[in-house]
């Protein structure tokens, strides 16, 4: 009797222990939502719910989404007691990469209601109304800004100055590695590097949650062999203006003044056109030269071969012929 009272209590112990762990995973919902759902869902609680931005201070001064809070998402784990758990947590970055990451920490603390918005920043703005900060209208035409100097240390260890490549045309690029369109982006400039062997080329890592390996690894992927740093030195707040976007492509010209500048994805000719212009006055390098290929009819030469068996196959029937 004793055993059995034993054994009871103990398939209810667990009965109980099983039921608590489903309902404690039951109570965390992590459904990641549409930016018509967060809008919607804003509009009808918005007092219980905290919109939390987790781009770089940088990229939210630019532009937000009106009422989000910014905890980027490199410091947000030793920041996560600045939010109430009780309350829903809609998270966003850019494009929703940073934003899933967020997602998965703020759930490892406990916290029970917590939403990406699919797409980010970029899929809210396609409907709906961000914040955004007046730029400081400048009257100085962009050739003649003088490009603002920087020393980081690349990820081999090379440290190296803007100054280094005075006299150069200098291609920078503001990139981080999760990004799509900055993945795009360097299928381009590996074509650019192949046109301009001797162009410099300068990709830099604006994310701080990027680190020298995942850095090192993008450069391995497209197989480029220029300069990666991470940005030690704010140079994603020195090079770009409103509003901030990854990527930002930067010419330089030789004499150090910032030709050309644009945010967002930018085509191989059309950087071929502004590495061209940098310099009117010869300091552009000089593109390498592919031989002229000669036209080709495809399949001209089996249709060659076939022709001339045609014709001999002919020529002996003839023959043929005329002996009998």
């Amino acid at each position: 009797m004793g055993k059995k009272n034993i054994i009871s209590g103990a398939l209810v112990c667990s009965l109980l222990l099983l039921a608590n762990l489903l309902s404690s995973g039951a109570a965390a919902e992590s459904v990641d939502i549409s930016a018509d759902e967060a809008y919607q869902m804003l509009q009808e609680k918005p007092e219980e719910i905290i919109l939390l931005d987790v781009r770089t201070e940088m990229e939210y001064k630019s532009e937000h989404i009106p009422g989000a809070i910014n905890i980027p998402l490199a410091i947000l784990e030793s920041r996560v007691d600045e939010l109430d758990k009780s309350k829903i947590i809609i998270v966003y970055c850019q494009a929703g990469g940073r934003s899933l990451r967020a997602k998965e920490l703020l759930l490892q603390h406990g916290f029970e209601q917590v939403h990406a918005i699919v797409g980010g920043l970029n899929a809210w703005k396609q409907k709906y109304p961000t914040t955004m900060e007046t730029p400081i209208p400048t009257q100085t035409p962009i050739g003649a800004i003088q490009a603002p100097p920087f020393t980081l240390t690349s990820i081999d260890g090379s440290r190296f100055s803007f100054g280094d490549y005075r006299g150069k045309v200098v291609v920078l690029t503001l990139v981080s590695t999760w990004c799509n369109l900055c993945n795009d982006e360097m299928k381009e400039l590996t074509k650019l590097r192949q046109a301009y062997p001797e162009l410099t080329i300068v990709t830099v890592a604006v994310d701080p949650t990027d680190t020298d390996e995942t850095l090192r690894s993008f450069k391995e992927r497209y197989h480029a062999d220029w300069l990666f740093a991470r940005d030690t030195d704010n140079v994603f707040s020195k090079y770009t203006t409103y509003p901030a976007v990854i990527p930002t492509i930067v010419i330089i010209t030789p004499q150090g003044e910032i030709s050309f500048r644009k945010p967002g994805f930018v085509p191989l000719e059309e950087l071929k056109s502004a590495v061209e212009s940098a310099s009117p006055g010869g300091g552009a390098p000089t593109p390498t030269e592919t031989p002229e290929a000669k036209p080709v009819i495809p399949g001209f030469e089996a249709m060659t071969a076939v022709l001339v068996v045609s014709v001999l196959v002919v020529c002996r029937w003839i023959v043929r012929r005329k002996r009998y």
